[in-house]
């Protein structure tokens, strides 16, 4: 046991720095945008980066020769910038009085032509470059190159300031509240929240649930009706904002800290539960079926859905989703008993219950003694004080936070009052889950390829790339000329094969790799190897996830407002004020600040991977030697996936890329 942990310190160590190294080095300068034509590169750098409006702004062309990569050197260059006053339509050109604004100049011995200048609006501008090379044929003299340069606003303390002030708050009260209860606990392991009689009465009362749930489900259908009915620009459109921009953005920040609660007060779940209520079905789902195939089926289909119609940015596609979302939870609850439609269908259901594994609070049984000679189970099967568990979970049973959603029906129900909700440590479930089944463990490395892939298709060098795939694409074989399909098809073939057969792939030759340095001390199967090292990749999807998330959640949420207020002004009959749309660019944070949180998001958890392989090595081999030789192929793969998660936020994110 100590040579197992003295060597899985001298790992940690030696991988978290090749991680660290890894971020410093991606992290370097990169070109704003670049261009090639007729013989000719240029780059364009800005500083600052991005650009802000009232700021003084130094724009660097830099030319070079694509033939040898020299730069051209002593060579005069006209540079023009205007103001595209239509985002939508970049041949309408408002020309914006600035100093600087058009110049003829000459390159300097890098091949850089630097311009000076201060945007006075927000917004994207037009800058042209033509090259007047005296060295130039008849045919190349006088080429241009047109780039597009997005504009921000300038910084708004007043914002950043209460968003941390909010978070002090949050983070104030939370520790006075832990911080009581451990004072009048002091004996205990772990707070258990039901030992405060508010937290306590909350839960035990029933109308509180069905409250919250009722006006949620308000603001969902009048959700729906804004993406059906109201501007379709996915920018102003305030569904569109509310849904893919904050709530889908934060929930999984949620599922992280509080696993399964979104599900407590989720209208779509409320909605099968009534019906399932009135109705009352006595059919059970399928034995065959009452696993997550189906669930994680649909997520895979949805997110490849978006990534080919962007349902993200198209209101309407949005509300046809709510709508169909809500519809077959209501055919659910008509034909299944309780809420079968979040336990087994639900598009989200598997990704919630994964991430709610690492989830630092646990509803569980105080005494599994208790439970043991307690023959009825009303937990299960309810009484007069309580309905039984919607989720058809078992309390004495309960290892980890897959299902559970905290509604309260075990705490209201249990005559032994045997229940608690407890603060545990992190990550907990991936080593402490008694049955780890193959459909969670292949979900878990799935969702590490869609992160991967979805990520890459938001960064500016993806169009290169898939440009660079369709070469290869069979299209005369298949008779197909349209590029459009072409682009589709490469897209979905490689959607497909690094989510479902690469990256699974990997992970399954690393158990096999396991298995053979194990040797002959090994008693696992291929299968039980990839299931239970399995839960080490969890961290790996979930970091990509929160760290792309955070990004949006900060630099985007701003936007609510001007939207918000549009909304207002045209479907209540009072004066909100004209929207600043401007505001929309604000970010809460600091890009620095967003990158190094989303660096410390890939440290952090690549330290909770090797963790988690750490306590499942322990617990499945009966050596620490065959441990660590069975670990060693595991935490190699997940170092490369995690760097790869690394390397790709360290890419420029596409101008087009924003919900």
């Amino acid at each position: 046991m100590i040579f197992l942990s003295k060597a899985f310190c001298q790992i940690k160590y030696v991988l978290l720095l090749s991680v660290i190294c890894m971020a410093g080095l991606a992290s370097s300068a990169q070109a704003y945008t670049a261009m090639e034509t007729k013989g000719y590169k240029i780059q364009v750098f800005t500083d600052p980066d991005p650009l802000k409006a009232q700021k003084e702004s130094l724009i660097t062309l830099k030319i070079l020769r694509t033939r040898d990569k020299t730069p051209v050197v002593g060579e005069p260059i006209n540079v023009s910038i205007n103001h595209i006053t239509d985002a939508s339509n970049d041949d309408k050109l408002e020309r914006d009085h600035l100093p600087g604004l058009e110049k003829t100049g000459k390159t300097d011995i890098f091949g850089n032509y630097e311009l000076k200048t201060i945007f006075h609006k927000t917004g994207l501008y037009q800058i042209k470059a033509q090259l007047l090379s005296s060295d130039m044929n008849d045919s190349e003299k006088g080429i241009s190159m047109g780039f597009v340069l997005k504009v921000n606003p300038s910084d708004n303390p007043g914002l950043r300031m209460i968003f941390i002030l909010f978070l002090i708050l949050v983070i104030t009260c939370v520790g006075i509240v832990l911080i009581k209860f451990k004072i009048k606990n002091p004996g205990t392991f772990g707070i258990n929240f039901l030992d405060s009689p508010i937290i306590k009465q909350i839960f035990q009362t029933s109308y509180i649930q069905p409250f919250v749930q009722i006006i949620l489900l308000i603001f969902l259908f009048i959700l729906i009706f804004l993406a059906f009915f109201d501007i379709q620009d996915s920018a102003k459109n305030l569904s569109v904002i509310i849904i893919w921009t904050i709530w889908w953005a934060g929930i999984i920040f949620a599922f992280v800290l509080a696993g399964r609660l979104w599900c407590f007060m989720c209208p779509v779940g409320a909605v099968s539960e009534w019906v399932s209520r009135i109705f009352q079905p006595l059919r059970a789902f399928p034995a065959s079926l009452q696993n997550m195939w189906i669930a994680n089926t649909l997520f895979v289909f949805l997110t490849w859905l978006d990534i080919q119609i962007g349902v993200v940015r198209n209101p309407l596609v949005t509300g046809l989703l709510l709508t169909a979302v809500i519809i077959a939870a209501a055919i659910s609850g008509l034909v299944y008993q309780r809420r079968t439609f979040c336990r087994y269908i639900c598009p989200i259901g598997g990704l919630i219950g994964i991430y709610s594994l690492f989830s630092p609070i646990e509803l569980r049984s105080k005494d599994l003694e208790i439970c043991r000679l307690h023959k009825r189970k009303d937990c299960y099967v309810g009484n007069k004080n309580g309905l039984g568990c919607p989720m058809f979970e078992l309390v004495p049973e309960i290892d980890n936070n897959k299902a559970c959603n905290f509604c309260g029906e075990c705490i209201k129900s249990c005559p032994k009052d045997n229940i608690s909700i407890r603060v545990r440590s992190f990550f907990k479930d991936a080593w402490e889950t008694k049955k780890k089944s193959l459909d969670d463990t292949v979900f878990i490395v799935v969702l590490v390829g869609l992160a991967i892939f979805v990520t890459g298709d938001m960064l500016e060098p993806w169009s290169v790339w898939i440009e660079s795939a369709m070469k290869f694409f069979p299209a005369d074989l298949l008779g197909i000329q349209y590029q459009y399909v072409i682009e589709v098809l490469t897209k979905s073939f490689l959607y497909f094969l690094i989510s479902l057969f690469l990256i699974p792939g990997l992970v399954l030759i690393s158990a096999a790799v396991s298995n053979l340095l194990a040797g002959k001390e090994n008693h696992n199967s291929l299968k039980q190897t990839f299931i239970t090292f399995g839960f080490m990749f969890i961290p790996v999807g979930l970091s990509m996830h929160l760290a792309h998330n955070l990004g949006h959640l900060l630099n985007e949420s701003a936007k609510v407002i001007p939207s918000l207020q549009r909304t207002i002004n045209k479907y209540l009959p009072f004066d909100s004020g004209e929207p600043d749309w401007q505001i929309a660019a604000v970010s809460l944070a600091d890009p620095l600040f967003i990158y190094w949180m989303q660096m410390t998001l890939f440290l952090v958890f690549y330290g909770f991977s090797i963790l988690a392989g750490y306590r499942l090595a322990i617990k499945n081999y009966s050596s620490p030697q065959t441990a660590f030789r069975a670990l060693i192929p595991m935490i190699f793969m997940v170092a490369v996936l995690m760097a790869v998660n690394i390397y790709l936020l360290n890419l420029p994110m596409a101008p087009r890329h924003i919900h």
